[in-house]
């Protein structure tokens, strides 16, 4: 499983407040499971995910997670539950499609390496990434 994103766009930011970094920041954003597509958006606030699963990875309390944006009115654009065979990742927006089983050690690599690539874009863009997603 990866998630992946191309294209961070600045475009439409226009203020300096965490709320503006997560939803003015988007990207291209892909969730593959080998040659299936489970989730494929072109403008996606990847900043603002990237924040709430870092918040989720660490809840030691963790239980399923389903993305609740400030830019989307459903919950779920993607989620990541738990199940008797594994974990799997899932969209409200892909009814019926989701991942194969995966470990808890592969959904948490997957989610790190994907927070750590969207923290260092936002130092390339000269923002402190632990300010914008609450390191």
């Amino acid at each position: 499983m990866e998630i992946t994103y191309s294209r961070l766009n600045a475009d439409e930011l226009s203020g300096a407040t965490q709320a503006d970094y997560l939803v003015s920041l988007d990207g291209h954003l892909r969730v593959i499971d080998g040659a299936l597509t489970i989730y494929d958006e072109p403008a996606f606030p990847v900043v603002e995910f990237a924040r709430n699963l870092f918040i989720w990875l660490d809840d030691p309390d963790r239980s399923d997670f389903e993305f609740d944006s400030m830019s989307y009115e459903e919950v779920g654009s993607i989620a990541v539950r738990k199940n008797a065979a594994g974990w799997t990742i899932e969209s409200v927006f892909a009814p019926g499609v989701s991942s194969s089983p995966l470990s808890w050690t592969e959904v948490e690599s997957s989610c790190r390496g994907f927070i750590s690539r969207v923290a260092g874009d936002l130092h390339r863009l000269g923002l402190d990434p632990d300010d914008v997603l609450g390191r």
